[in-house]
């Protein structure tokens, strides 16, 4: 697990909420949530960026380059 630094943000009223509701539905901090929020909004847009990296290719060829994603994570999360 990565250094943790402690931070200041205003969000809008319906965010907050929602991060509140998710937070006591699955027992964890709001901090919790929100680094989960950030991880996986990191990842889409890293999946995102490699798709349009192979948007010239075949879709077989995506298909295939995508393949070792998940392994790729795993990688990058260590």
């Amino acid at each position: 697990m990565g250094l943790k630094s402690a931070v200041s943000v205003t969000l809008r009223q319906n965010n907050l909420q929602f991060i509140d509701k998710i937070s006591k539905q699955k027992k964890k901090s709001k901090s919790e949530i929100v680094d989960c929020i950030l991880d996986m909004y990191r990842k889409f847009m890293l999946k995102k960026d490699i798709m349009a990296g192979f948007k010239e290719q075949t879709k077989e060829d995506a298909a295939e380059a995508m393949s070792d994603f998940g392994d790729y994570l795993k990688i990058v999360k260590e």
